[in-house]
């Protein structure tokens, strides 16, 4: 396999967790993007108190989501991350939903997971001309790929409202934020976009003092608390950002015969993924995204992608991605 990409370990990255947990889990949860820290929770087991992972002491938030279905005794909850990094926050990832299982956390169809990244971190750059650039080259590219992000969650986020597919429309809002000079218009054509299976509505957004925050949203993938999905998820994003950094010629928005070809079928879509990235194959120097973690036990969450895009060619067939 190809050597780790050190350039990933500065992309800083978040992500939303969409649970149930036990109505006696301890977990104080909080109201809609106000929620409360998760300082700590019971064992589902034993009733034993267990503290919440902390990254570089900050927590965790969780709060209330009225789009989870719960069943009985079950609050809807969705744990928020803080901004994680690097090996580090790889390692804190699996430390977090170690502990989810243990506090009786669960998902079910009503639940999504997003990843979200600062594309600052990403380019190095906050100037507009640069993030509009960016911002198009990973609309096509999430375009193409769309195929393998929706099939390795094995399930119908591409029917789900909050992350269909890109639009057609999106080509024409992407090639207006390169063309544009003035950033309020390139924010304009971004909150356009909508909140499908990636967010760009965000990208442009900057604090009360003008500091640049802007930031991208994945979308696409379903609540899970298998860690493997969760590494393949994570990769995958990381590993498209930084493809979306690099690649200097860009195709169009739709497939060309090439990429139609190899992504015929989730299985097919998901070895063109990882060609693409330089995960297998020859044709990078480094496997984009991946660190720590994601880069020593691909072999292992690879088997996992494979089967979940197993399934969701045997369930979708004819899924018009």
């Amino acid at each position: 396999m190809k050597p780790i990409d050190t350039q990933a370990a500065a992309i800083q990255w978040g992500i939303e967790i969409e649970t149930r947990i036990p109505d006696s889990s301890g977990v104080a949860v909080g109201p809609y993007h106000q929620g409360h820290p998760a300082r700590t929770g019971l064992h589902h087991a034993t009733g034993l108190p267990m503290n919440a992972p902390t990254f570089n002491a900050n927590h965790w938030r969780a709060e209330r989501d009225g789009s989870i279905r719960c069943d009985a005794r079950q609050t809807p909850c969705e744990f928020v991350s803080p901004i994680l990094q690097g090996e580090a926050g790889v390692e804190h990832l699996a430390r977090f939903v170690e502990w989810l299982h243990a506090i009786g956390a669960s998902v079910n169809s009503s639940c999504g997971c997003h990843i979200t990244v600062g594309i600052e971190s990403v380019t190095g750059s906050s100037g507009s001309k640069e993030v509009g650039a960016f911002l198009r080259k990973l609309a096509h590219i999430g375009r193409w790929h769309a195929r393998s992000l929706y099939g390795q969650t094995g399930t119908d986020r591409h029917l789900n409202h909050y992350s269909h597919p890109l639009y057609e429309q999106t080509a024409v809002q992407m090639r207006k934020i390169v063309t544009c000079e003035e950033e309020r218009v390139k924010a304009e054509c971004a909150e356009q976009c909508g909140r499908g299976m990636i967010n760009f509505r965000k990208a442009f957004r900057r604090d009360r003092d003008g500091r640049f925050i802007g930031v991208v949203e994945f979308r696409v993938f379903a609540g899970t608390l298998n860690l493997e999905k969760l590494f393949h998820h994570l990769a995958t994003v990381l590993g498209l950002c930084r493809r979306a950094h690099e690649v200097q010629c860009l195709g169009g928005f739709g497939k060309n015969k090439v990429q139609a070809k190899r992504t015929a079928t989730a299985q097919d879509a998901l070895r063109f993924l990882w060609d693409y990235l330089g995960w297998t194959g020859g044709a990078r120097p480094v496997a984009l995204g991946l660190i720590g973690r994601l880069h020593s036990e691909f072999r292992h969450y690879r088997k996992e992608a494979e089967r979940l895009c197993k399934q969701f060619d045997e369930r979708f067939p004819d899924a018009s991605l």
